[in-house]
């Protein structure tokens, strides 16, 4: 698995490429838990390039959800992960583990970054 990151003025974007499992759900969850460290709580999830994604990973990406909008209680900017490209094959998986209700799914980057 690879990550990519690009810092906007509000935003940050993750772009994750490979495959997400137990082996490198922990690597996933060190480049969030980084930017929470910053102060940075409203992050986009380009997953565009991600062939595989399985239960561990789909466990980092909701207690990244939850400590990003749990910040919201104490800022009125808000935060949150939102979701863009999501690919077919993992968009299956979202839909059969109830994923694809918890998390705003976009179809392009811009959007996505432009929704907060």
């Amino acid at each position: 698995m690879e990550i990519a990151h690009r810092r906007f003025n509000r935003v940050d974007l993750l772009s994750v490429t490979g495959r997400v499992d137990a082996t490198t759900a922990p690597q996933l969850k060190q480049a969030l838990d980084d930017l929470f460290a910053e102060g940075r709580h409203r992050i986009v999830l380009d997953l565009a390039e991600l062939d595989y994604i399985s239960s561990p990973g789909l466990r980092v990406l909701i207690e990244a959800r939850k400590r990003a909008r749990d910040w919201n209680v104490t800022d009125l900017q808000g935060g949150d992960i939102r979701i863009a490209h999501l690919p077919p094959r993992i968009k299956e998986v979202f839909d059969l583990t109830g994923f694809t209700a918890l998390f705003e799914m976009y179809s392009d980057t811009v959007d996505a970054v432009g929704s907060f």
